[in-house]
């Protein structure tokens, strides 16, 4: 019979610096082109897990690489969707911050209590999580200067804009239920 401390597996936990060293990390990697199709590459999981496990002085896998890289992902999706126009919450680019008034705080945290944690508060690595896991935001920029500097092209871009709004199939996602360990490792991501 095998001792209980012998079957005993040691979770790995991710510290804030260390969720800051990886998605600087995987930026440099997205720069380098090393995420083609909007997936890593599996050396670039290798070498991010050395780099932190050096780093760090801990033993960190390719395996939680990718569990961090989902529960980013995850902070991504609720922050784009805060970001989104239609929530009513304003964004403070200088400080990479989701703004709400007093009133639509308390009211939206109510009933979203998992969502306080982004509000009025800045994001840390924000620009650094808007290139390892973000969309192309450049595109969406790039027409509006087109249409604001009032060149020849911009009702193109504003017809091809509505089109592509009013035909383009939305995506479907598998979404997982979130365990505690994924909230706690998504605090880690902000302040």
């Amino acid at each position: 019979m095998k001792d209980v401390n012998e079957e005993k597996k040691t979770q790995f936990r991710w510290l804030k610096p260390m969720s800051k060293e990886l998605l600087a990390f995987l930026a440099n990697e997205v720069q380098k082109g090393n995420r083609p199709n909007n997936s890593f590459k599996s050396s670039s999981y290798v070498s991010a897990a050395n780099a932190i496990s050096k780093k760090f002085n801990v033993k960190c896998l390719p395996k939680h690489i990718d569990n961090d890289l989902k529960i980013v992902k995850n902070a991504w999706v609720v922050i784009s969707k805060l970001r989104d126009k239609e929530s009513g919450f304003g964004w403070d680019d200088n400080l990479k911050m989701i703004t709400a008034s007093p009133t639509l705080y308390s009211t939206y945290t109510e009933v979203n209590p998992t969502y306080e944690k982004y509000l009025n508060k800045k994001i840390d690595m924000y620009d650094e999580m808007a290139v390892v896991v973000g969309k192309d935001v450049h595109s969406h920029e790039n027409t509006t200067n087109l249409e604001e500097k009032g060149n020849g092209d911009s009702e193109i871009v504003k017809n091809n804009d509505k089109q592509s709004i009013s035909s383009a199939p939305l995506e479907s996602r598998k979404s997982r239920k979130r365990t505690c360990d994924d909230d706690l490792e998504l605090q880690n991501i902000c302040t």
